[in-house]
């Protein structure tokens, strides 16, 4: 099941169009509009939002004051201005004004030569202008376009902004339950709710970890039961006692009430000391199962922001499974790779042809007879990958472009992957610079990692937050600090 189908709003995203023109110019005669019209349509229902679309050519103020009160009626997110000719530029006042954000989009004139028919590009040029220079503060953030609505060029560009404006629609009614706070000592993982809010628009809901024990304990061994078999089925091999199986699927089946009931769309728990002390568990198992077969993130050690950082990928990413938390763990500076492990969280999809094993959790209880329930077992598959995360109280956005590649060596035991081939912000990075970037600026010590590479969306949302993004430290030999020698 799709956790996602629970969330309380389920609220789409809604896309604005108008056309706006010179009546002198061809518009009308090259089917500008409705060419636009059709093609947006089609968009609409492959990347899954509204279309409110002003079908009358806009060529005056009063046709574009009663266009901006449509569209505001509406409730639009994104408004799609097409320069469908050069346009007045006092049309644009009205129209800017009645969405959030908007996108100016011009489109080539059928010849370039002879008698021009469109002119549109100036008039990209021209709004672009008038918002930066003129509006300045008061205009909102945009996004320029050129080309018709079915080249490939456009299509790849919106496609961004859709994603990224839809996974931003989203967020705004999402909640995270925060259960048991953050694991002792994470001070770096400490935020403040407000600020969040007034980023994302995503709540933060604190649960007392008694809640999360009480459901454990009340869960139906049968329904447990049948977990373990369908956890053992998945898995290749099961090196976990029957005890711990049992305990780790009822501790799934109370996260994913808990998820449930309260309509939360990500989960940030303290998956230590407080699961040893109560319940005499890890939870890693559970974390695991619930991103492969519920599509649902969930972050340990109580990392609130991690738990939006793994909500944020999910909701960009087209792929089934949520993405996971990692820590940065070693380094091979021959290879230019770095080894990204956490203790046996990560989803079974994930892996590579081996599979996942279920283990005794390869930390907790080594050192004596008693174990601590289940963990993950499992070597990443080759793939492209994204490595985020929302940082600094919601004000900074990490964006890292990677590949997970074949090593001989396997990495610790748990949930891992050799990572390399780096990119910072769409730029090429190499190993040496971006471990410096992370640890001179302070970079919180989690790394959420999605499938696929998500960098583009990752860095629209960014823009349209008016979030910062981490800007590369090269290393020297020298004492680095940030706003003073860096």
């Amino acid at each position: 099941m799709n956790m996602s189908a629970l969330w309380p709003g389920g609220s789409r995203l809604k896309v604005g169009y108008v056309g706006v023109a010179f009546t002198s110019y061809y518009g009308i005669e090259l089917n500008q509009y409705g060419r636009a019209i059709d093609g947006l349509t089609i968009l609409a229902e492959r990347l899954d939002f509204d279309l409110v679309a002003i079908r009358e050519p806009v060529t005056d103020l009063d046709l574009a004051e009663n266009a901006a009160r449509e569209i505001e009626a509406q409730g639009v997110d994104f408004l799609m201005i097409q320069l469908a000719t050069v346009a007045s530029g006092e049309l644009a006042l009205p129209l800017v004004a009645a969405a959030p954000r908007v996108g100016l989009w011009g489109t080539p004139d059928p010849h370039q030569e002879g008698e021009i028919k469109l002119h549109s590009l100036v008039s990209v040029n021209h709004y672009a202008s008038i918002l930066t220079r003129y509006l300045r503060d008061d205009a909102p953030p945009y996004k320029w376009f050129f080309g018709h609505v079915e080249d490939p060029e456009f299509v790849e560009r919106f496609a961004v902004t859709a994603r990224a404006l839809r996974a931003i629609k989203r967020m705004s009614t999402a909640s995270i339950g925060w259960i048991g706070g953050n694991s002792p000592g994470f001070y770096n993982m400490n935020f403040e709710e407000t600020k969040v809010r007034s980023r994302f628009g995503t709540r933060v809901v604190a649960h007392e970890f008694a809640e999360l024990a009480e459901l454990t304990e009340a869960a139906d061994p049968v329904e447990a039961r049948t977990v373990v078999a369908a956890l053992t089925s998945a898995a290749t091999e099961v090196l976990a006692g029957a005890d711990g199986m049992e305990r780790g699927a009822k501790l799934y089946l109370a996260l994913k009430e808990m998820a449930t009931s309260n309509g939360h769309s990500a989960l940030a728990v303290q998956c230590w000391p407080k699961f040893q002390e109560v319940l005499g568990v890890a939870p890693c198992m559970a974390y695991s199962w619930m991103g492969s077969e519920d599509d649902f993130a969930v972050s340990c050690e109580g990392d609130v922001p991690g738990a939006l950082t793994m909500l944020l990928l999910n909701e960009l990413s087209d792929l089934p499974g949520s993405s996971t938390l990692l820590d940065m763990t070693a380094l091979d500076p021959e290879r230019g790779a770095m080894l990204m492990w956490h203790c046996g969280v990560s989803p079974r999809h994930f892996a590579n042809d081996d599979g996942i094993t279920w283990i005794d959790h390869p930390t907790l209880g080594r050192k004596s007879p008693e174990t601590f329930g289940v963990a993950g077992d499992q070597v990443f598959a080759p793939q492209e990958t994204t490595i985020s995360y929302i940082g600094d109280n919601a004000s900074e956005m990490l964006v890292v472009r990677a590949r997970i590649e074949e090593h001989p060596a396997k990495g610790f035991d748990g949930t891992r992957g050799w990572f390399g081939g780096f990119e910072l912000n769409g730029s090429p990075i190499d190993l040496a610079e971006l471990v410096n970037t992370l640890v001179v600026r302070g970079h919180e010590h989690h790394y959420a990692v999605a499938q696929g590479d998500l960098s583009n969306e990752l860095l629209e949302v960014a823009a349209w937050l008016n979030m910062r993004t981490v800007e590369p430290i090269a290393p020297a030999p020298y004492v680095q600090l940030p706003g003073v020698n860096c």
